[in-house]
């Protein structure tokens, strides 16, 4: 199948209802007609994903207004995306603050949390009253969700609490029969989720971090923003995906070890225990451990970015090679090291509080 036909009938699969797996620069998403709330329900099922969890909503520049020359205040997209019912009325202020993020970061790996329009189920946004809507960045995911004419409500394409997906291979392992169509588009090039960022508020509060970094943030609206650790789990609606306290987990148990010294000490324990254990390194730890081809490990790369696009990856090669154990060394949480450390930290809880 030629990926414009792929594409063409992914659209059509969206239009009629059904499940799309499709790739955006971050994860794999599972996709469905954000504006059919039966299509929706389709997703968490597939998922296993509690209803109280928001999606995103994806957009695309083809059905929005011209985006001109990144000079206008407002932006042309509100006006396209409120009289669609995708998203309701917005103040002066909140129109300016978030024209700077929409011209620095559209389409890109930003979400921005939005007053929910009436076209947009309640499903889609956990009963709650703001929408979470992105522009990916992926030039399959653009040419979908312009081909379906519709937006596209999309969590990350994998068992719900599992590692995210940045393979098609990875939807494929998770999902299975679950998604009648995936279209594949390789690797994903930043390998963690979008970051969420509620800019309503006279202080934008970050909500998940992601590919869209606090500091960047920052730096295209001029002041310091909130960073949003807490979240009261006992909410009936979550404000963002991705903030229940277990999450991006493996079926191996995570533990992340303070530095390189602590993780070779657990390692030996582990290993001198008769449990399997994989490591998850960087390129300059992998060179420093002398019988490093014995071990069973994943060599992330060494910078943030090569971490953050490989993580994932890293994670779901060391469960299937049935790893009891995973250990990796903790990141300073600057920049994209904030997202890589939220994921590697909800991934560690257990629900049995195993600890080893």
């Amino acid at each position: 199948m030629t990926l414009i036909k792929g594409i063409k009938n992914a659209a059509e699969a969206i239009r009629e209802g059904r499940l799309v797996a499709f790739p955006t620069e971050t994860v794999y998403g599972l996709g469905a007609n954000a504006l059919d709330a039966q299509a929706v329900r389709k997703i968490f099922v597939a998922k296993g994903r509690p209803l109280n969890d928001p999606l995103i909503v994806h957009v695309c520049p083809e059905w929005l207004a011209d985006a001109g020359n990144g000079a206008a205040t407002p932006h042309p997209y509100f006006e396209a995306l409120f009289q669609q019912g995708i998203i309701g009325e917005l103040t002066e202020t909140q129109q300016a603050r978030l024209s700077l993020l929409i011209y620095a970061c559209w389409p890109g790996p930003l979400t921005l949390v939005l007053p929910r329009g009436e076209q947009i189920p309640m499903l889609v946004t956990a009963g709650g009253n703001t929408v979470a809507i992105r522009m990916p960045q992926h030039p399959i995911a653009l040419a979908l969700i312009a081909a379906s004419g519709v937006p596209i409500a999309a969590p990350s394409a994998n068992r719900f609490g599992h590692v995210s997906p940045t393979t098609a291979q990875h939807v494929r392992d998770d999902l299975a029969e679950r998604v009648e169509i995936i279209l594949d588009g390789g690797a994903t090039s930043i390998g963690v989720e979008s970051t969420v960022l509620n800019a309503l508020p006279d202080v934008p509060i970050i909500l998940r971090h992601g590919g869209v970094t606090k500091e960047q943030i920052e730096q295209i609206l001029g002041q310091t923003i909130i960073d949003s650790k807490a979240t009261d789990l006992t909410r009936a609606v979550l404000p963002s995906p991705g903030l229940l306290e277990r999450h991006y987990a493996p079926d191996a148990v995570l533990q992340i070890m303070p530095d390189f010294a602590a993780l070779v000490q657990r390692w030996g324990e582990l290993t001198t225990a008769g449990q399997q254990v994989g490591l998850l390194l960087t390129r300059s730890q992998a060179n420093a451990i002398p019988n490093i081809a014995s071990a069973q490990h994943y060599v992330l790369g060494e910078t943030l970015e090569d971490i953050a696009r490989n993580l994932y990856a890293g994670l779901r090669a060391l469960d299937s090679a049935n790893m009891q154990f995973i250990l990796m060394v903790a990141l300073d949480r600057n920049g994209l090291g904030a997202a890589i450390m939220d994921r590697l930290q909800r991934g560690a809880v257990r629900d049995d509080k195993v600890t080893g």
